[in-house]
């Protein structure tokens, strides 16, 4: 009976790892059969330095995550959504959905015309607060870049290079699915 709790526990111990191991992959892949689609989505990058909401607020966590899509099974997008995304229990206000990243001396910048012209403010508990579209060839100088600062919603923040490993993970893999040619042109967003 010792050997059997013992193989359970080892057993448990494993699986464990394992569901741990899949969890943390830089970038997951999925393919849906019936619509075609295949869909690449990197893990969460922590944003440091980020300062939004005051008090309790200011234990909320902050990430950004790219997820790019394209029909075909061995497909490489050719736009990519960039979230932001908020985690913590407390609500936090921002005002205004823009967006931009300094990556060197160069500035990329996306203006949310809704907001921008009603000034409207809105509450966010946690998830998306904040999303941007990226063509690969800003996808690629984010990734390189050995800094990164922007701002989101007005927020400061800074992503480390370190911290953007599963953005180049990304574009590794979609090289070798482009069969190296750099063709991410291949798939169309949806």
């Amino acid at each position: 009976m010792r050997d059997v709790g013992r193989h359970c526990a080892v057993l448990f111990a494993v699986l464990f790892l394992a569901g741990c191991a899949v969890s943390s992959e830089p970038v997951q892949v999925s393919h849906d059969r019936s619509s075609g689609k295949t869909t690449y989505e990197t893990r969460q990058m922590r944003l440091e330095d980020i300062q939004m909401g005051s008090g309790l607020g200011r234990k909320s966590r902050f990430y950004a995550k790219v997820l790019g899509t394209c029909l075909g099974e061995d497909c490489a997008p050719s736009q990519f959504t960039l979230s932001f995304i908020k985690e913590g229990p407390q609500e936090v206000t921002v005002e205004g959905r823009d967006v931009t990243l300094t990556v060197g001396s160069e500035t990329l910048q996306w203006e949310d015309a809704q907001t921008r012209e009603t000034n409207q403010t809105a509450t966010i508990r946690s998830g998306v607060f904040a999303r941007v579209r990226l063509s690969s060839k800003q996808l690629s100088t984010v990734a390189a870049a050995s800094t990164l600062r922007g701002t989101a919603c007005g927020e400061r923040f800074t992503l480390p290079h370190e911290t953007r490993a599963p953005v180049r993970d990304l574009l590794v893999r979609l090289d070798q699915t482009a069969g190296g040619d750099s063709g991410r042109s291949s798939g169309k967003m949806r």
